[in-house]
């Protein structure tokens, strides 16, 4: 269990410095909101980490399964941040540049995708109500969060690139492609 220890940690200082430290707070992001999600996602923390010093006997399946999670979650997390360089927190109004490199070329939201490893991995390793329930929240934000970053996009002078974008890139999973380099439209046409 202490690999899987250090490694939430380590996912932990991550979150904590790049919420001080990477992501900017704009005028756009409602106090409420930052506030209820900071709340969450430290219930989310400190549930996990009592539950790591105080339970034992869990599955080799389970712990094998949130060191995956987690060091996934490490991975893409950083890969992003060395990818991005600076963004807005969720909810931002502002449009800055459109990031489609890295692991921006995997999914549209790679950090959101990171986190939900992250909260994963606790919430199958534990099983506990309180964490389904954070979990619950947190991906309904990411989500939210997601379609109002994205909304803002659109509406910006990037909005045919980001379209185009959309088509090609999952918001938060890999899009399967079907064998060929032409987009699927919403009809059921291929187009190049």
């Amino acid at each position: 269990m202490s690999i899987t220890i250090v490694l939430y940690i380590a996912i932990v200082l991550s979150l904590i410095w790049a919420r001080l430290r990477f992501f900017k707070m704009t005028s756009g992001t409602p106090r409420l909101s930052a506030l209820l999600y900071d709340a969450t996602v430290a219930t989310q923390i400190i549930t996990t980490l009592i539950l790591m010093f105080t339970t034992s006997g869990k599955s080799l399946p389970l712990v094998a399964a949130s060191i995956f999670l987690y060091a996934l979650s490490l991975f893409l997390f950083w890969w992003s941040i060395f990818t991005a360089k600076k963004l807005d927190f969720a909810f931002s109004n502002e449009v800055g540049s459109i990031v489609t490199t890295g692991p921006f070329r995997i999914v549209r939201h790679p950090f959101y995708t990171s986190y939900v490893l992250a909260w994963l991995g606790s919430t199958f390793l534990f099983n506990s109500l309180i964490l389904w329930i954070t979990l619950t929240y947190l991906i309904a934000f990411y989500f939210l969060s997601a379609r109002k970053e994205e909304g803002v996009i659109l509406k910006s002078v990037y909005s045919n690139e980001y379209r185009k974008y959309i088509q090609n890139v999952g918001m938060f999973l890999p899009r399967i492609k079907n064998g060929s380099d032409q987009v699927q439209d919403s009809d059921g046409g291929k187009r190049d």
